[in-house]
């Protein structure tokens, strides 16, 4: 690697070295060129993916590669974090969650953390640049909380500041990291300084989390100290301002002012029920950017320079034997190494939006489009990726083109009226400190901080998925009264073993994929965000193999529970060893041309029935026909199909099949038929959690009657088509 290419590099989010001779030359398709760095949870390499595009490679140490619960959390959150692909942060282009050892790789991020621009390059940012970060972030965190997810480590090293504006980094197994840290030391994990006082606390968090860290990183960007570490004060310290003391903006007349401060210390608020949404922030902040480039002309200059030596990059000469973490590419992989671009002058075939990067520091770049030319991002084509990724049009930014006008930072008005409201709520007064809740002590504070260093080690990418944020809408509900359970809460997640069924739509899995879906699976998540902890699925053959394993691996931590369209009976709880929270009815339904045909088996008499062969129905519709006087036939049928083409054809009268099962193919294939489910035919399911643990019984009781409360339950039985099977509240053991 040339000097310029390595002083360029080092430049970006960290410096690199070179690969150790017992480095794979390759992980998956993507070829190896330097190391990032390592630290306790994994290693993270540079590497070229076959399109050429930069990629950052995070893999996990062995040892923690062979924890099952680990590997099980690495698996949810990798897949939560795949959904969040905005501009405004580095997303995830590729995994192997089944390899001997985990790997995820994010598209590298060419730049420099915020903490290094401001610690070490220029200083606190002007103004505009600041209006331009919250705009960026704002964006970021409304995208990351609309997927369901919560950033709980935002701070400035995790703030990437780049020539396509502000990007949010290391995020996409943090939770598996975080439930990891919580089960084995019982620790926190956070940033002090950037942890709002509910984490702090131990309580359970939402985006408003979030809201608080952002309101501490444009204090530090803004004035170059956090507000409240500014003196270097140790864990504890810190922790006990954020609880008590109002933070440190530095004087009224300062560089924090006017509706920069009044927005900052709304996002500081003691009460989460006090900050503010991002959703609505990002606009008002985009306006107060104003049309002008993001950056001031040195760091414009500075990080362009960064971008193109990173181009020029190409890694370790020298071939090396391929590793069992994935073939070595062949030759045909390695993308010809583009020249270094001028930073005066964009690269040929660039838009014709794309300014120069300014040569020196004294060239201001043009307003209102980035310089960012020699961004690698744009200089190869995206790779092949193998799962769903979301895009997000990147053309309505303070350093993107196309930018409708807006005011400049010195004429901006106080912002436009916000969704929900008649003016802008950053006039409102400054909220005062909510009272201190019920304290630890300076010991326990030490504690916290020593875990929370412990756990952001390199590798330790913060985020929570399944946790809505603060409207209850994309976000998911807010989580109930009642709360997780405390073993619940320490293991981090909610383990949902799941017993398939052949139909849907209570619980089965997708033909072309084979992914878990249907009522239940949607139940199960509603249920997790209720108690504020990730689920994560666990599938079985059959629903007795899942209670089994419910039960069995409940005994160790009282996260467990199944679902598998249990019928709830006496017989039944006894034999798996299990109560059960009811959630729907289900039972023979009759299906026929005839909408006031009579759902009752004992008025089958006389009918020819289509029933599926071999199966229970077929034998309870034989128990309530036996008796029959008149010609009664059963017709024994191998599809759905099959039995909906003999009533169409007039071979048969009826079908008798499950509630459900009828409701949810009347309503996707067959609407011509219809459908009656008598009371009598009626019989409670539930989910089922081991005997002996009523309070996570009753958690999830709990859980379920909010989602009933407040439609959501009534939504996915619309969804699937089980309008008829819905309870009008949760039981336990209702059946008999």
């Amino acid at each position: 690697m040339s000097e310029d290419a390595r002083s360029g590099a080092e430049g970006g989010r960290t410096a690199m070295e070179a690969l150790y001779p017992q480095d794979p030359s390759a992980i998956g398709p993507h070829r190896l060129l330097a190391r990032l760095g390592e630290g306790g949870m994994g290693r993270v390499f540079l590497g070229r993916s076959p399109s050429g595009r930069m990629v950052a490679i995070k893999v996990l140490h062995s040892e923690l590669a062979r924890d099952l619960h680990f590997r099980r959390r690495f698996r949810a959150e990798a897949e939560a974090a795949r959904r969040v692909s905005a501009m405004w942060t580095a997303p995830l282009l590729d995994a192997d969650l089944d390899s001997a050892v985990p790997w995820i790789a994010t598209a590298y991020v060419p730049g420099s953390s915020l903490r290094e621009v401001v610690d070490a390059w220029h200083g606190p940012l002007p103004e505009h640049s600041v209006w331009a970060l919250a705009y960026g972030l704002s964006s970021a965190l409304t995208a990351i909380h609309g997927n369901g997810l919560i950033h709980r480590d935002l701070k400035p090293s995790n703030v990437m500041v780049t020539l396509d504006g502000p990007k949010v980094i290391d995020f996409g197994i943090a939770r598996a990291v975080d439930a990891a840290a919580l089960t084995r030391t019982g620790g926190m994990v956070g940033s002090p300084g950037y942890m709002p006082p509910e984490q702090i606390r131990g309580e359970r968090v939402a985006g408003a989390a979030d809201v608080f860290a952002l309101g501490a990183v444009l204090a530090y960007a803004a004035t170059g100290m956090s507000p409240f570490s500014w003196d270097g004060a140790q864990p504890p310290t810190v922790m006990y301002r954020v609880l008590n003391d109002p933070p440190h903006l530095g004087p009224e007349d300062g560089p924090l002012t006017g509706d920069l401060r009044t927005i900052v210390l709304h996002c500081l608020a003691k009460d989460p029920a006090q900050r503010l949404d991002p959703a609505e922030l990002g606009p008002f902040a985009k306006r107060r950017a104003g049309s002008v480039y993001w950056l001031p002309s040195e760091l414009t200059a500075r990080l362009g320079q960064v971008a193109a030596n990173l181009l020029a990059f190409d890694g370790p000469e020298a071939d090396r034997p391929p590793s069992s973490w994935g073939p070595r590419p062949p030759s045909a992989w390695d993308p010809p190494s583009p020249a270094s671009p001028s930073p005066a002058s964009p690269p040929a075939g660039s838009p014709p939006f794309l300014s120069p990067v300014p040569a020196s520091p004294e060239s201001a770049p043009p307003a209102s489009v980035p310089p960012a030319a020699a961004s690698p991002a744009s200089a190869s084509p995206e790779p092949p990726v193998r799962h769903n990724q979301t895009t997000y049009d990147s053309g309505h930014a303070p350093w993107a083109a196309g930018n409708s006008p807006a005011p400049t930072p010195a004429a901006a008005p106080a912002g436009p009226p916000l969704p929900g409201s008649q003016a802008p709520s950053w006039t409102l007064p400054t909220p005062a400190p909510a009272p201190p809740a019920a304290r630890w002590g300076r010991g326990r504070y030490a504690l916290a901080g020593v875990s929370g260093a412990v756990a952001l080690t390199l590798g330790a990418w913060l985020i929570v998925a399944n946790v809505g944020g603060e409207n209850g809408e994309a976000q998911g509900q807010q989580p109930s009264a009642g709360s997780a359970p405390l073993e619940v809460r320490e293991a981090g997640e909610l383990i949902v073993h799941a017993g398939i069924k052949d139909d849907p739509p209570i619980i089965f899995a997708e033909d072309e994929t084979g992914e878990l879906a249907g009522f239940e699976v949607d139940l199960a998540e509603a249920i997790g965000r209720q108690l504020g902890v990730p689920v994560v699925f666990d599938q079985s053959d059959d629903g007795d193999t899942a209670a089994q394993a419910a039960v069995r691996e409940g005994r160790e931590s009282a996260n467990h529970i199944a679902v598998g369209s249990f019928v709830d009976n006496e017989r039944e709880r006894e034999t798996l060893g299990v109560d059960f929270v009811n959630h729907f009815v289900d039972g023979w339904a009759v299906v026929s041309e005839d909408p006031e045909r009579s759902g009752d088996l004992d008025d089958l008499c006389g009918l020819r029935i289509a029933v599926y062969q071999d199966s229970e129905t077929e034998e309870s519709v034989r128990r309530h026909t036996e008796d029959c006087a008149g010609n009664t036939e059963i017709l024994p049928s191998a599809t759905k199909d099959d039995m909906a083409e003999a009533v169409r054809e007039g071979r048969a009268d009826v079908v008798v099949m499950l509630y459900t099962q009828a409701a949810y193919y009347i309503a996707e294939e067959a609407t011509w038929l219809s459908i009656s489910f008598a009371g009598e035919n009626q019989g409670s399911r539930g989910i089922a959690v081991p005997s002996g643990q009523p309070e996570l019984r009753e958690a999830v009781h709990d859980a379920l009657g909010e989602l009933m409360t407040d439609g959501t339950y009534a939504d996915l039985t619309r969804r699937w088509h089980i309008e008829e099977a819905a309870l009008s509240h949760p039981d336990v053991n209702r059946g008999t």
